[in-house]
């Protein structure tokens, strides 16, 4: 199962599913197909447009008149996410500010040097004389991807232990569209963009995955253990929902 990421991120082209076009009112949307193992038709808004799984064989007749159904469900939503706040580009540099656990730390170059260290906020970035921009780039990414790979298997055991099972492997997505996902054979995949949001954040997105071990859907029985392992989920699943806008693109 996955957590969904409404990410309000930079349009990415995507070669999931077929693009085709829609008149809805007076708007002409693009939408992109992807025939699925499902019962039902489902329509997402992602950072992409509109998204649609359908059972394998459903006519296109009758996908295309279930979203004429849902028009005006669709138009709001993409109206939305086109208001949306976007979410800042980073211009990697000397005192170029990104967030680390929900707090600011500021970027310092270090030429001549091939450490890296964070101390009182500043993370300063060894670099070879005259580098390109693009190995700051390159050496920041990586820095906060061992980071987060390090922060998040120290969660999931803290949390797997009050669970009671035996910390699953972990691995980092790039995922636009989820911030975590717990397959059927245990292994975990968490969003390495997770690091920029605050710890209590990670851990409500840990607790949520590792629930899926004891349920693997989103029944009521799921979410009292997610309850029982994270008693405040409520309120960081409504945060985790309004702080999308926060992350960096870097």
């Amino acid at each position: 199962m996955q957590l969904e990421l409404p990410l309000a991120l930079a349009p990415v082209p995507t070669p999931m599913g077929t693009l085709r076009y829609i008149q809805l009112e007076r708007e002409i949307v693009g939408y992109r197909l992807r025939r699925a193992r499902r019962r039902s038709i489902g329509l997402v808004i992602g950072d992409d447009g509109l998204r649609v799984a359908t059972p394998g064989h459903t006519p296109i007749a009758e996908v295309e008149a279930f979203i004429r159904e849902k028009a005006r469900w669709v138009l709001k939503k993409l109206s939305e996410r086109r208001a949306a706040p976007k979410p800042p580009v980073v211009n990697w540099g000397d005192g170029t500010m990104i967030a680390l656990l929900g707090t600011p730390v500021r970027i310092e170059l270090m030429p001549g040097r091939c450490d890296i260290s964070l101390e009182h906020g500043r993370l300063g970035i060894g670099l070879a004389p005259r580098a390109e921009p693009a190995a700051l780039r390159k050496r920041g990414i990586a820095w906060f991807k061992d980071r987060a790979r390090a922060l998040f298997g120290e969660r999931l055991a803290l949390y797997a232990a009050g669970l009671g099972v035996p910390t699953p492997a972990l691995a980092l997505s790039n995922a636009r569209t989820q911030w975590g996902v717990c397959r059927n054979d245990g292994h975990v995949r968490l969003n390495w963009r997770l690091i920029h949001l605050p710890l209590h954040l990670v851990d409500y997105v840990v607790a949520h995955e590792l629930a899926h071990l004891r349920e693997m859907n989103h029944s009521a029985r799921f979410w009292a253990v997610v309850g029982d392992l994270y008693p405040d989920y409520q309120a960081a699943r409504r945060e985790l929902r309004d702080c999308t806008h926060r992350l960096p693109i870097l």
